[in-house]
C-alpha cells in the first residue's frame, strides 16, 4: 500500500529546496518507485512559494552588493535582471514543474468547512500553538486541511514528514508525523541494507574519528583563523588543548541513490580548546626612528566551539563477488569553526 506523504516547507527550506542529490530528490524517487504519493494543501503550496522566492532573492542582492564591490575594483559582470519578475517567474516555474512530476493533489481553501477546532486549540495553547505563536496560524490551518480530507475521502493516516517540534506534537487520528530524514532513511533501503550500513559505520567509526581530528588539528594550527577574532597578525604561538569528535553512528540518515550505492549523512559532534598566544598592539605606541614598538604586550586567547557538522559517505551496494563497502566523500572541518569564540 502507498504511503500518502505531506512535505512541510520546513523540509523544503532544509534541503535547499532542489539542490542536486538531495532528499526532495529522493522522496521523488521513492514517489517514482510506486512507494508513495504527494499530498499538499493551497496554504502550503502558497507558503513555499514565498519562502522560496524570498531565499532566491536574498541571495542575488547579496550578489548584486557584491558585483557593485567589483565594478569599483573595474570588474563587470552582468546581472541585469528584473528581480521581482524574473526570480518569482523562475521559482514558480520550478515548484509549477515538481508538483506536476509528483502529481501532488493539493486540497483547496474550501476543504476546511469548520475551524472552530483550530482556535480552541490556540486558546489552549496546544500544537501547533504551544509556543502561542500567532504566526503557528499557517500550519495549523494545513494540518486542519489535511484531516479534514482524510477524513471525509477516508484515506487512512496521512504521513507528515517535517522537522517543525509544533507539528511532531500535533494530536490526530488522521495524521501520522515522522522525521522526514528517518522516514526517507528507512523507504529507501531493507532492513538487510540498513543493518549493513549501520554494522561497517560503527566498525569504521575509530578510523572517522582520527581522520576529523588530524585534519582539525591541521586546521586549528593555522593563525590565520584567528587574525578577525585577535584583530591581531602577530601570533606567536597556538598550543591544541583538547578536541574532542563523536561520530554519531547510529544518527546516519540516508540521503540519495543510485543503482550502485547510497549516498549518507552522518552527523558528527565537534568540540576544541585552543590556547593562543599573540602581541596585543592596543595600547602600542610605534617609534619610527628605531622601527620598534614599545608598551606592546604578550596576551593569550582561550578559542573554543562546538558544532555539529555532516559527514558525507557513499555505501557501495555488493555486486557480483563484491562485499559492500563505504567510502568517505566529503566533510569539511570549516563548519567546525563557525561561531568560534
Amino acid at each position: 500500500m502507498k504511503d500518502i506523504v505531506f512535505v512541510d516547507t520546513s523540509v523544503f527550506v532544509k534541503e535547499y529546496y532542489f539542490q542536486n542529490n538531495n532528499r526532495i530528490n529522493t522522496l521523488v524517487q521513492l514517489h517514482d518507485a510506486g512507494l508513495l504519493d504527494f499530498i499538499s494543501t493551497d496554504i502550503t503550496v502558497n507558503e513555499l512559494h514565498r519562502h522560496f522566492i524570498n531565499d532566491i532573492k536574498s541571495i542575488y542582492f547579496s550578489l548584486l552588493n557584491d558585483n557593485n564591490r567589483l565594478q569599483k575594483k573595474g570588474v563587470e559582470l552582468s546581472l541585469n535582471i528584473n528581480p521581482e519578475f524574473d526570480i518569482c517567474k523562475h521559482c514558480s516555474d520550478i515548484l509549477n514543474r515538481f508538483f506536476s512530476k509528483t502529481a501532488t493533489f493539493v486540497i483547496p481553501y474550501g476543504e476546511l468547512t469548520n475551524i472552530e477546532p483550530i482556535f480552541a486549540k490556540y486558546f489552549k495553547l496546544e500544537a501547533p500553538f504551544s509556543t502561542g505563536k500567532k504566526d503557528e496560524f499557517p500550519d495549523a490551518f494545513a494540518l486542519g486541511l489535511l484531516e479534514a480530507y482524510c477524513k471525509k475521502y477516508k484515506l487512512g493516516k496521512i504521513i507528515i514528514l517535517s522537522e517543525d517540534n509544533d507539528l511532531k506534537d500535533y494530536k490526530s487520528p488522521y495524521l501520522e508525523y515522522k522525521d522526514y530524514k528517518q522516514y526517507i532513511t528507512e523507504k529507501s533501503a531493507e532492513k538487510s541494507t540498513l543493518d549493513s550500513i549501520a554494522q561497517i559505520l560503527r566498525d569504521e567509526e575509530n578510523n572517522y574519528v582520527e581522520s576529523i581530528k588530524e585534519d582539525l588539528s591541521e586546521l586549528l594550527m593555522d593563525g590565520a583563523i584567528y587574525v578577525n577574532l585577535l584583530q591581531s597578525t602577530d601570533i606567536n604561538d597556538i598550543d591544541i588543548k583538547s578536541i574532542d569528535v563523536n561520530v554519531k553512528t547510529n544518527d546516519y540518515s540516508i540521503v540519495s541513490q543510485t543503482t550502485d550505492y547510497y549516498i549518507i549523512e552522518v552527523p558528527v559532534e565537534i568540540s576544541f580548546d585552543v590556547d593562543v598566544e599573540y602581541v596585543d598592539y592596543t595600547f602600542a605606541t610605534y617609534d619610527k626612528e628605531d622601527h620598534i614598538w614599545y608598551n606592546d604586550e604578550i596576551e593569550h586567547y582561550k578559542a573554543s566551539n562546538q558544532r555539529t557538522i555532516a559527514m558525507l559517505l557513499s555505501y557501495h551496494k555488493a555486486k557480483d563477488e563484491q562485499q559492500p563497502y563505504m567510502v568517505v566523500e566529503d566533510y569539511d572541518v570549516e563548519d567546525a569553526l563557525d561561531g568560534m569564540e
